[in-house]
């Protein structure tokens, strides 16, 4: 029978997860893994959901339900508001270009500190130490190198995606219809499906290069290459790797919502509480609901209530993409190399009878 990493590797993340943060428990260790993983993980991932569009450019329908425009009026829509963002962008273009690279320097600077930031957790659970700013000197080189490649991939994506959809977008001034929501349909979402399958692959094997990178000191390509070639010739360990990763996504998915739930409901309740006290108390003098001093408190209030409760969620879900690292570290340190110097519990000898 063979001998599945991914599977055996579950039992000794159980371990390591225990011993770095139960054996014994140190909030400060906490902590600090809670704001590795905010800027990993706890801005970094958009969401994205889609709606579905149903339109008739055939004329017929299903039933009458009463005047609905037609295509000559959806025409002209199209056409009047497309040049009514033209005007719009003419007027106020300096203005929209600053705010654009305003939005996107802050995207590329939480992007690269994010790469930075996956470097300094794998080292703080292979060491069992956390100590952010020594591992961010240590590994700037690093997050640089690895923020060009997944930025290079991103680009790459989005430029098919881009071209996939030019015929719908060339079809815009024109006020065709049909050809927005039907001609680009069927590539854009072939595109799409197929992008989404390889950046996961590739996202897989990016993870698994990070510690190469780290404890054989060179660059990504190289890590990735050494990392694929591999894979190359253990395929049913991978495919066996990507399926239990899949339910242990799944099971810590959940685990992680329980526990949000938990906490938003406990601390969300606590923060209520303060916040009709501190309402009481602005009512006590003098201030009411629409002055601006009200509003002033009540929504620095709700702001930092929701930042709250953001911290609060990661503390207290720190556990779970912990487990997740050391399954992902001591998987590839059996299928790949022994690569990493994992830290080991020091146990007092026991002393021998005289």
């Amino acid at each position: 029978m063979t001998d599945w990493i991914a599977w055996g590797a579950i039992d000794g993340a159980m371990t390591k997860t225990r011993q770095m943060l139960f054996e014994p428990f140190d909030l400060t260790k906490w902590i600090k893994l809670a704001i590795i993983l905010f800027f990993i993980g706890g801005i970094g991932g958009i969401g994205g959901g889609g709606s579905n569009f149903n339109s008739n450019p055939s004329g017929s329908n299903f039933g009458d339900f009463g005047d609905s425009p037609s295509d000559a009026e959806l025409d002209a829509f199209v056409k009047t508001t497309v040049s009514g963002v033209s005007a719009f962008v003419d007027q106020y273009m300096a203005y929209i270009v600053l705010a654009v690279l305003a939005i996107l320097l802050v995207i590329v600077l939480f992007s690269y500190i994010s790469n930075v930031m996956k470097f300094v957790f794998v080292e703080s659970v292979v060491r069992n130490q956390v100590t952010i700013r020594a591992y961010i000197r240590n590994n700037l080189g690093n997050g640089l190198r690895l923020f060009i490649l997944n930025w290079t991939l991103g680009i790459a994506f989005l430029t098919a995606i881009i071209i996939s959809l030019l015929p719908a977008l060339s079809a815009i001034p024109d006020g065709d219809i049909s050809a927005v929501f039907f001609g680009s349909l069927p590539t854009f979402f072939l595109v799409l499906v197929l992008g989404v399958i390889i950046l996961s692959i590739l996202d897989s094997f990016i993870n698994l290069a990070i510690p190469v990178m780290l404890y054989e000191n060179v660059g990504v390509l190289k890590a990735l290459s050494k990392v694929t070639s591999t894979a190359a010739h253990s395929i049913s360990q991978v495919l066996v790797y990507w399926i239990i990763r899949g339910v242990l996504g799944i099971i810590l998915g959940i685990a992680a919502a329980v526990i949000s739930l938990i906490v938003i409901l406990i601390a969300g309740l606590v923060l209520l509480l303060i916040g009709i006290v501190v309402y009481m108390i602005l009512t006590l003098l003098g201030f009411g609901f629409t002055d601006p001093v009200t509003l002033i408190v009540l929504g620095s209030l709700l702001i930092a209530s929701f930042l709250v409760l953001i911290f609060l969620i990661l503390l207290a879900t720190v556990p779970l993409p912990v487990f997740g690292k050391y399954h992902a570290l001591l998987f590839l340190r059996n299928w790949y190399a022994d690569i990493m110097p994992f830290w080991e519990p020091v146990t007092e000898p026991v002393p021998e009878p005289e």
